[in-house]
């Protein structure tokens, strides 16, 4: 990914839906508010790679190429520590939950989303991102080999389409790690669901960004995370 001519990042993903993914991605490090800060966007594939190309005229905050090329395991890798990911959340205005999500909701999304992974059908090897109505009707998919890359796809589409904080919530295939609380509140999400549990961290920044976490429990059950503080990531 290339930012104003100039590099950015190295992200391991799948080839589809790069479009949103930059545009994704621009929001959920809070260099632009919506889509419209994104301008020329560029795509170009040679010999295997993809280069994307994405022009941000004014940025929101200061801009530094990430220090290592992005994995497929954790959004937040490649920041020279900790305080940068903080900063990225500094000043972000929790949420407030406007209604609730059902569990029969985040059941039901769960339930219709493996017949909307085309990819994951053929690979076995893909997360998915869902944008959900509130009554757990899925709206939207994204594809990638890493969650964070197909939440950002997910931003990415939203933001492009003008959907960007329409009432709804992410559910996912994924567990749930830091960086998909921060994700989900650039989606102004009302909840986010993931199949697998938070982590320690993922529940603090909960607190912080105030969106309620959901997972799924023994016999496929919904279980809520109170929204606490804690210390460290495990």
């Amino acid at each position: 990914l290339r930012l104003n001519g100039a590099p950015w990042t190295v992200m391991l993903a799948s080839p589809s839906d790069l479009d949103d993914l930059a545009v994704g991605l621009a929001l959920t490090e809070r260099l632009v508010a919506d889509a419209a800060g994104v301008h020329g966007l560029r795509i170009a594939q040679a010999d295997g790679d993809w280069t994307v190309d994405v022009d941000v005229p004014t940025p929101l905050r200061p801009v530094r190429a990430r220090s290592v090329a992005g994995a497929t395991g954790c959004g937040i890798c490649g920041l020279e520590s900790l305080a940068d990911f903080r900063t990225g959340l500094a000043g972000a205005a929790p949420l407030v939950a406007t209604q609730v999500i059902t569990d029969a909701a985040v059941m039901a999304a769960w339930a219709a989303l493996p017949d909307l992974q085309p990819v994951n059908a053929a690979t076995r090897s893909v997360h998915a991102a869902a944008w959900c109505s509130p009554d757990g009707a899925v709206l939207l998919v994204r594809e990638d080999v890493g969650r964070h890359n197909a939440l950002d796809k997910l931003v990415g589409a939203l933001a492009r389409q003008g959907r960007l904080g329409e009432p709804g919530f992410v559910a996912m295939t994924s567990r749930c790690s830091v960086e998909l609380v921060a994700k989900a509140a650039v989606a102004r999400a009302l909840l986010l669901a993931t199949i697998s549990a938070p982590t320690t961290l993922a529940l603090t920044t909960s607190a912080t960004l105030g969106v309620p976490l959901a997972c799924a429990g023994p016999g496929r059950q919904v279980v809520r995370f109170p929204m606490e503080s804690a210390d460290a990531e495990r």
